[in-house]
């Protein structure tokens, strides 16, 4: 990342990035979540009690055009071949943080339909899009949503009773500060090829720096796009404790979808499973799974 900002770019532009050194023959590869930046997986991959390389799996930034949409299709096929020059051949290790998940899940599925084996493969807390829940997912989500709206309104009233003349209002007392549009309740009915989408997202958070923003916009109309489909392969699924406030609990979501699967609560919340005490104890679960993927 260093040489990156040094060259005046967001992200590096290779497609894998050496996150920890370690046995190059028996690798783990890893997509970071949100804006497909590695350091909030930071203290987990220095944690992880595995002897192999870690490589980061960047995702290719593109330019918005709506007859041109990222895809994960297109992602998953630049990444088997990323991933070949350096393990040639499998068995496979893959790790996903976030909507990381899912492209871990896909280049699992692409390298299995090329005859290879996948000796381990990790979803860390992945949520799906509002398009991809089903009707009565989405009706409690959006009520959950709009109830902690409502308490976070009058508690922000609260506040400027009490603290006369109030200060300028901050992100929590004026939605459009943030760069967002609209409601999330409208995010389900719009289409990813929509130039603003992103903007509906509960996610968005504007002020950023250009290319980082892009990013952020790419994944989240590539979340957008995704449609799941049934995975028979062995799945290790990391379900944070405490959750996100803004998606369906991942558990819930995803079980239609994962033929066979490991459920494995981890402490925190989706944001802070990663980090300090969690982030270590979250490494001391994934690798007592890649443990068992190592030659006796």
């Amino acid at each position: 990342m260093a040489e990156a900002i040094d060259r005046g770019l967001a992200y590096s532009e290779e497609k894998l990035v050496s996150i920890r050194t370690g046995e190059r023959d028996r690798p783990l590869f890893c997509y970071a979540g949100g804006a497909n930046c590695f350091i909030e997986m930071r203290d987990a991959i220095l944690a992880l009690p595995f002897t192999g390389a870690v490589f980061g799996l960047t995702v290719a930034q593109r330019p918005f055009h709506p007859h041109a949409l990222p895809t994960v299709e297109r992602e998953v096929r630049e990444a088997v071949v990323a991933i070949r020059r350096v393990q040639p051949l499998g068995p496979y290790r893959l790790l996903g943080f976030s909507f990381g998940g899912v492209f871990a899940l896909e280049v699992a599925r692409a390298l299995e339909a090329e005859g290879e084996k996948i000796d381990f493969l990790g979803m860390l807390d992945t949520p799906l899009s509002d398009h991809c829940i089903t009707p009565s997912q989405w009706l409690s989500l959006i009520a959950r949503v709009v109830c902690r709206q409502a308490a976070s309104r009058l508690s922000a009233v609260r506040r400027r009773r009490l603290h006369r003349p109030s200060a300028p209002h901050g992100p929590s007392g004026d939605v459009a500060s943030d760069g967002r549009k609209g409601h999330r309740l409208l995010l389900r009915f719009l289409s990813p090829a929509k130039p603003d989408y992103h903007l509906y997202n509960p996610q968005w958070t504007n002020g950023f720096p250009p290319r980082y923003s892009a990013m952020g916009a790419q994944i989240i109309r590539m979340k957008g796009l995704y449609r799941p489909r049934r995975y028979e392969g062995r799945t290790h699924f990391f379900t944070s404790i405490g959750g996100s406030p803004i998606d369906c609990p991942s558990r819930q979501v995803w079980s239609p979808y994962l033929g066979d699967v490991e459920w494995i609560e981890a402490n925190g919340t989706h944001l802070s499973m990663l980090v300090g005490r969690n982030g270590k104890a979250l490494a001391a679960m994934i690798g007592e799974r890649l443990a068992k993927t190592e030659p006796s």
